[in-house]
Formats: C-alpha cells, structure tokens, sequence
C-alpha cells in the first residue's frame, strides 16, 4: 500500500528509547488529531484519561474508541492512520513500542 498521506510520528513527545522499546505520550485536546501515522511494531497502549476517539485508516474505514483510565490495549503493527479527539475533554494515553 502506498501511503497516501505524509506520515509523522505516532505520539506528540516521545519519552525514552532504547534497543527494546520506544515510549510516547500522545495528548490531544478535544478536536485536534495525530499525525497521520504507521505502526511499524506492534505496542501496547495504556489510557491516562477518559475520552472519545475516531479513527481513520488510509484505506477510509473508520471507528469510534472511548479510553478509559488506567484501560491497556495490545495491538500489532498495522496501517497508515490519524486518531481525533472527537470528545470534549483532552486525551492522553502512553503507547510503548515494542523493538523486535
């Protein structure tokens, strides 16, 4: 697949990194978006608040995430994509990349 959009990073401050994993925050007020972004290694997600998210995929499908506190989520590489804030408090969660 070709990437259609120009691709960022996957989190808005990246915490640390070594050989085996890099950590993000990524904090969003309501209405803002990430950059569009690819996960080229499978991570972990873990929710800092409550809030709704969207996400778009570059291929157009779309779905709707409502984080909670403390709320983990395992999930693998996959495609090009943008999270938004569709909810009306900021978003903040850590995502950890995990090095193969």
């Amino acid at each position: 697949m070709t990437n259609k959009h120009k691709l960022g990073d996957v989190g808005t401050k990246l915490l640390l990194e070594n050989d085996r994993v890099k950590i993000w925050d990524l904090s969003l007020e309501p209405g803002q978006s990430s950059d569009w972004h690819h996960h080229t290694l499978d991570y972990i997600t873990v929710g800092l608040t409550e809030s709704k998210m969207r996400r778009e995929y570059e291929d157009g499908a779309t779905d709707e995430t409502t984080p909670t506190v403390g709320q983990h989520r395992y999930a693998e590489k996959h495609q090009p994509h943008v999270v938004t804030n569709i909810g009306s408090a900021p978003h903040r969660n850590i995502l950890i990349e995990i090095k193969e």
